[in-house]
């Protein structure tokens, strides 16, 4: 079997500490190519091809897409700088890998959507949790359970590290970039959602850490689709410490299920449990390059038409939380009359 040629756009902090790392084995073992990077920063295109060895490097993604024959490309760039990056990829009938958020703008993700629905393309959108060990084990215990809420817990410690995850307008808030991964999992945990209310407690001026500008606390509740509800609390406030806490339950009749990536205690004991290293991202990306070897767009975990939900998830958390919690009703935001 031919190795799979890829191309990447974008090869900023994710891409470097996760993607290239992950794709790097199956480099090794002829599973794949790296066929072309692109990056706007000359500096960084530089240091990952002396890592990497791409057989070719660009600062223009137009012109890497004209002139190479790529199986599959890596979109990671942040979610305000999609342009018509996925309509060319989509035009030329090119597997694609993308981060997420895909985008903040959720008309751009319904044309988008459209757009990868009509190529048939093999998609997967960067939601790493659903490749974590216990998220499959998870998912089937839950099938022989009665799903009746969950909650998520997460309040994150550090300072900024990246400019564009400061800041709310480039990254939609903490929740929209980083929690999102947690609801993405209820999602494959529970069906998806269809509505959320929000409150947010907004950081003064005299609060912040420059650049960062984002809430203190995100307070999100859902309804899903199927009769269950989730809440996630989730804060901002922990920068000067060394501790931050993260937590998934799982609440179904007569089950209180813990979730962690390589355990699951339900009911106050261990029912799953693993010591081997998560290695998610490298899950994750022998699962794309799996299903584009094999043309079987059913293998990834998280293709791009159905994620839209997680996305407007998020998203509808913040327009609820701009309009004094008002409840929003997804299908609503995505197609609105």
């Amino acid at each position: 079997m031919k190795p799979v040629r890829i191309g990447c756009i974008g090869l900023g902090w994710i891409v470097n500490r996760a993607h290239l790392p992950a794709l790097a084995p199956l480099a090794e073992e002829g599973q794949i190519v790296f066929q072309a990077f692109c990056d706007l920063n000359e500096e960084t295109l530089k240091t990952q091809a002396e890592k990497y060895h791409p057989q070719a490097c660009y600062t223009d993604f137009h012109e890497m897409l004209d002139k190479e024959e790529l199986d599959a490309v890596y979109l990671c760039i942040p979610p305000t700088l999609h342009t018509d990056e996925l309509p060319l990829i989509t035009a030329k009938g090119i597997a694609l890998f993308v981060e997420k958020p895909q985008t903040l703008n959720l008309q751009q993700a319904v044309e988008f959507n459209a757009l990868v629905e009509k190529s048939g393309i093999i998609t997967q959108v960067g939601f790493v949790s659903r490749y974590e060990p216990s998220a499959e084990p998870t998912r089937e215990l839950l099938q022989k359970r009665q799903p009746r809420h969950a909650q998520i817990q997460n309040f994150y410690s550090g300072q900024p590290i990246r400019y564009w995850t400061s800041r709310y307008e480039l990254c939609g808030g903490s929740f929209v970039e980083n929690t999102i991964h947690n609801i993405d999992l209820l999602r494959y945990f529970l069906g998806d959602i269809a509505a959320v209310s929000a409150f947010y407690v907004e950081s003064l001026p005299a609060e912040r850490i420059e650049p960062m500008n984002l809430p203190h606390v995100y307070n999100v509740n859902y309804r899903f689709t199927d009769r269950i509800t989730a809440n996630a609390s989730v804060s901002r406030v922990m920068n000067n410490v060394n501790f931050s806490k993260r937590e998934v339950t799982l609440v179904s009749d007569d089950s209180i299920i813990e979730w962690a990536p390589n355990k699951i205690v339900e009911n106050g004991e261990i029912v799953w449990q693993t010591n081997e290293p998560t290695d998610s991202f490298g899950r994750q990306a022998r699962a794309f390059v799996k299903a584009v070897q094999t043309g079987d767009a059913s293998m990834p975990r998280s293709p791009y038409v159905p994620s839209i939900n997680s996305l407007a998830a998020v998203l509808g958390a913040n327009h609820s939380a701009e309009n004094a919690g008002k409840l929003v009703h997804l299908e609503e935001l995505i197609n609105p009359a």
